[in-house]
């Protein structure tokens, strides 16, 4: 990844461990990260962020929901990339048994795909000639 002044990226939940991580990564580069979270005013949540390199001159944090229809628009206009790390949290617990049977049935399904075209058993001999991506 070659980085030009001025790259804008955006990062989605990025208080979650991983995309934590993407932001890290992309301010030590030099590009600008807008990052959305749910609660930018919860230090508990962004706290992390703003201590990192960088977040201080290339960091902003923009609030956004998956659930809220074009929360994200903001943050993702004029960006030369986005990271889509966000994944919804459901807080409530789904007990129409309908509903469980469809949910189930993807799951099962799911993996059922999953399993097929995962491989199982990692050879560790032949992993130790392995490159990270970046």
């Amino acid at each position: 990844m070659s980085v030009t002044t001025g790259n804008v990226v955006c990062v989605t939940g990025a208080s979650g461990y991983i995309a934590s991580w993407i932001v890290n990564f992309l301010l030590q580069r030099g590009y600008t990260v807008r990052a959305t979270v749910r609660d930018p005013s919860d230090p508990k949540k962004v706290e992390h962020l703003l201590k990192l390199n960088g977040a201080k001159e290339r960091l902003h944090l923009f609030k956004a929901d998956l659930l809220e229809e074009g929360s994200f628009d903001s943050a993702i206009e004029g960006c030369d990339g986005v990271f889509h790390t966000a994944s919804p949290v459901l807080l409530h617990v789904v007990k129409d048994p309908e509903v469980l049977t469809i949910f189930l049935a993807c799951f099962a399904f799911s993996k059922e795909q999953h399993d097929s075209i995962c491989q199982r058993h990692i050879d560790y001999e032949h992993s130790q000639n392995l490159r990270p991506l970046i």
